[in-house]
């Protein structure tokens, strides 16, 4: 039997990986399921109303219990109560104009990972000038029992550089 050099197992590793790539080994375990798509959608869509009508508990229930905010430039927020007694905060301050776009949604049994950008304004209210917002976002959702989707996971940061938020 002849051996192999280390170059030539790699390139047969590579060629194999790629070989199941093209078939749709991999693709099949990484996709996006109409209702994953559909369930994002909805939790975003709720996500900005409850923000907008300054409802901490309406935004809170979209989180898993055990959830995990991952806010730019502080620390992680863990705990549905934790999460939502942080944005009661943020409410009592501002108002929330929010827009969410999903770009992409892929599932791996019973998570779904959401990728997208927001915009949104922050008004002051006791005065002064809005806050214009402009980030992306990664965001874990996982299936409940009974076949909802509830937020796991989320991180979120700004596009614009740090001089200009």
């Amino acid at each position: 039997m002849t051996r192999m050099t280390p170059k030539a197992a790699i390139q047969v590793l590579v060629c194999a990986a790629m070989v199941m790539l093209d078939s749709g080994c991999v693709r099949a375990t990484l996709r996006t399921p109409p209702d994953a798509r559909a369930a994002a959608d909805s939790i975003f869509a709720k996500y900005a109303a409850s923000l907008g009508a300054g409802d901490a508990d309406a935004w809170a229930s979209l989180w898993m219990e055990d959830g995990v905010q991952m806010p730019p430039d502080a620390p992680a927020v863990a705990g549905r109560s934790q999460i939502r007694e942080k944005l009661r905060g943020i409410l009592t301050q501002f108002r929330f104009d929010m827009r969410i776009h999903t770009e992409e949604v892929r599932t791996a049994g019973e998570w779904a990972f959401a990728r997208g950008l927001y915009q949104a304004t922050l008004t002051p209210k006791t005065g002064g000038p809005s806050i214009p917002i402009d980030g992306k976002f990664l965001t874990i959702l996982a299936r409940q029992a009974d076949g909802s989707w509830r937020i796991y996971r989320d991180i979120f940061n700004s596009n614009l550089p740090p001089g200009a938020r």
